[in-house]
């Protein structure tokens, strides 16, 4: 199978622009799915029915005030919204529900933490039984330690897969992340069994800042991509937003010489 590539997008507007782009499918960023009107909804449904770029990829789309660690954290309310905002997407193509947010999973400086790793577990398990229903994996990502303090590297996130225990659930990695999770490229067949997601950025770009590579930011993308398929990767990889048609030719350019 071809290697497939999307496109964060965090406006409705941009969908069409990237099916002109060549684009495969869509990453939509935030709750923008959960965000849609009705009259909305129905327009992007029928789209993606005749033959529009699939939302394959989404967030899980909690507020960005939403902390699953955080001590009230109503776990029985939350997700009856994601069961509902689950079902859109699933109707709009999602296969994959991504949990990259870093201020979603942030643990307290202070206090027991045992039962608000716990309450994380119950999370996921529960969110994956509701994706389940949808055939949709939950893929959770390891952040450096700029961007949280729980889950932070590889074997944090394979020992969190294990207590879960959910078929559905399993890994993502981002190129920019590597480093400050130490997944160095000769390991990252060690892992190929749980990488199920690539976002593929430039890793010099500033802090919180997603910038598709581009010939100009003078990084050499083949050893990543080389390391991909040497591990057999054939799924998708997305691409920040500012990505276009150029952007995307160069990405499959260095594939195809990794």
């Amino acid at each position: 199978m071809d290697m497939q590539w999307g496109k964060r997008v965090a406006e409705l507007s941009q969908v069409a622009g990237a099916a002109d782009e060549g684009f495969n499918f869509v990453q939509p960023v935030g709750s923008l799915v959960a965000d849609m009107s009705a009259e909305q909804f129905r327009l992007q449904k029928s789209r993606v029915a005749a033959g529009g770029l699939p939302f394959a990829a989404c967030a899980v789309p909690l507020p960005a005030d939403a902390r699953v660690t955080q001590r009230g954290f109503n776990l029985y309310a939350w997700m009856e919204y994601l069961k509902k905002t689950t079902h859109r997407m699933a109707e709009l193509g999602c296969r994959k529900l991504l949990w990259s947010d870093g201020r979603g999973r942030v643990l307290p400086e202070e206090g027991e933490l045992a039962d608000l790793k716990e309450q994380v577990l119950q999370f996921l398990f529960m969110l994956c039984e509701v994706a389940a229903n949808f055939r949709i994996t939950v893929l959770v990502e390891p952040l450096g330690p700029r961007r949280t303090n729980f889950l932070n590297s590889m074997r944090e996130v394979e020992e969190l897969l294990a207590r879960v225990g959910k078929e559905n659930l399993s890994s993502m990695i981002s190129l920019r992340e590597l480093e400050s999770i130490d997944l160095p490229l000769d390991r990252l067949v060690n892992h190929r069994y749980m990488i199920h997601y690539i976002q593929l950025e430039n890793p010099g770009g500033q802090e919180g800042a997603r910038v598709c590579p581009r010939p100009s930011d003078g990084y050499d993308y083949r050893p990543f991509l080389r390391a991909l398929k040497d591990m057999g990767y054939s799924g998708e990889i997305g691409l920040p937003s500012d990505a276009t048609a150029d952007g995307l030719a160069y990405c499959r350019q260095q594939w195809e010489q990794a």
